[in-house]
């Protein structure tokens, strides 16, 4: 018998993991381009070699999965670069919320209680990052990072459908990002030195690669109430990680609304998993 308590943890390494992604990618002096080529593509290969599996089966769900991945990996370098790190990863993980609409609006679902609740707290939350970033220069990142949240919504959504296979779009969607790999020609920060380099193919190995690895064992072990929490971690971490390495803080409004983002999504996440998990495998 596996042992269920191992299951939380693997969930946290993964969020561990993926919470770093923002401190890298500000410490990586190169185009964000550049940045989300060498680590999609060495998470390609990273995923490849512990899944044990090169092919993929093209479905459309799949395919629409994997561009939907790769446009937030770009999307979020960017926005990390033209942001800080909390709007850029507070943002996309506005994703639920765009689920829940495009939900409503594609698939004619009727909205309850909790979905209207949280729609409009997380825009509520949205607009004091707006409020915080105006007249500053911001704006487009945060715009940038928004989007990332749409498109990120686009990967739950796609996933959800009968013929797509996460995996598989996991899998492509970073393999996809090797065709950015002209934008490496054009980049005269590629030569800054060793370090970015490592720096950037460890965060492919382990903050994509190995992140996964581990979040796919854990759900398997763990009720999804407690895997939805555990997770809820990353955009917490993520910005702490940078305000202590190169000390970037949100203005007072922004950390307002992170404040109001995380709890709504939070919230919204624990009541949607106890609807749709048997009450026994609640944890």
């Amino acid at each position: 018998m596996k042992n269920r308590n191992m299951g939380p943890v693997y969930i946290m390494l993964a969020t561990l993991l993926w919470s770093f992604a923002g401190v890298a990618a500000k410490y990586i002096p190169w185009h964000p381009l550049s940045i989300a080529c060498v680590r999609g593509t060495v998470a390609a290969i990273t995923i490849g070699c512990v899944r044990r599996r090169w092919r993929v089966t093209l479905t459309r769900s799949t395919v629409l999965a994997a561009l939907c991945m790769n446009a937030t990996t770009v999307l979020f370098m960017f926005s990390n670069k033209m942001t800080t790190a909390a709007n850029a990863i507070i943002f996309q993980y506005t994703a639920p919320v765009y689920v829940i609409i495009g939900s409503i609006l594609v698939l004619k679902m009727k909205a309850r209680p909790v979905d209207i609740v949280t729609v409009v707290l997380t825009f509520g939350g949205i607009s004091l990052f707006f409020l915080d970033h105006l007249g500053h220069g911001k704006l487009l990142g945060d715009l940038l990072a928004l989007a990332s949240g749409v498109t990120f919504a686009g990967v739950f959504f796609f996933n959800s459908m009968p013929d797509a296979n996460p995996q598989d779009a996991s899998f492509l969607g970073c393999a996809l990002t090797a065709l950015l790999f002209p934008a490496l020609f054009f980049d005269p920060m590629l030569a800054s030195g060793p370090v970015p380099w490592v720096v950037a193919i460890l965060l492919g190995i382990f903050q994509l690669g190995f992140a996964y690895f581990f979040f796919a064992k854990g759900v398997q072990q763990t009720g999804a109430v407690t895997s939805s929490i555990i997770c809820t971690a990353e955009p917490i971490l993520n910005p702490i990680w940078v305000f202590l390495v190169v000390g970037e803080l949100p203005g007072p409004l922004a950390l307002a609304g992170a404040a109001v983002v995380v709890a709504s999504i939070c919230f919204y996440n624990i009541m949607n998993a106890r609807r749709q998990v048997p009450a026994e495998t609640v944890e």
